[in-house]
């Protein structure tokens, strides 16, 4: 399962509009500031996921989850995004030789046989819209410290204390 942290926006009726923003690995790198990716890579700034998740749980705005998605899903979705348009394209591309076309029309061919596997993709997607496994895993706990938790730590005695 591909885990990612994520930020409740807002709570709707069934559900929750919830915020994520990827981090790029070579933000996260010791060596980054002296990478030429990792200069390149902190010029660009990640753009922030907004979507919706069908959910019983009652969150307030600005609380974390941890969200989950199957790698099966992920993966079908990769092969269909990636795959499709080249193996489309090469199709086409193999018709257009195979007519003995001139190099001009097997280009265009190509281009056409691109675009039909991505708008093949894009109907796979609308239909999968609402097939989509992404589940909340874990609430995370607030970083907020209540003053009950600070008067208690105060009465037990430290490590040095010959109490």
């Amino acid at each position: 399962m591909v885990e990612e942290i994520a930020t409740v926006v807002r709570a709707a009726d069934n559900g929750l509009w919830l915020t994520t923003t990827p981090v790029a690995s070579c933000n996260a790198c010791q060596v980054s500031d002296d990478c030429g990716t990792g200069i390149v890579a902190k010029t660009i700034t990640p753009r922030t996921q907004h979507f919706y998740i069908a959910t019983e749980l009652q969150l307030l705005p600005g609380e974390q989850v941890k969200i989950g998605l199957h790698e099966a899903s992920l993966v079908k979705a990769a092969l269909m995004v990636y795959l499709l348009p080249l193996l489309s394209l090469i199709l086409f591309t193999m018709v257009g030789s195979g007519l003995a076309l001139a190099e001009g029309w097997i280009i265009l061919l190509a281009l056409l046989g691109a675009g039909i596997g991505f708008m093949l993709a894009r109907q796979y997607d609308r239909s999968q819209a609402g097939a989509v496994q992404l589940r909340i895993l874990q609430v995370l706990p607030s970083l907020a410290v209540s003053q009950q938790s600070l008067a208690s730590r105060r009465a037990i005695p430290s490590w040095g204390s010959s109490e």
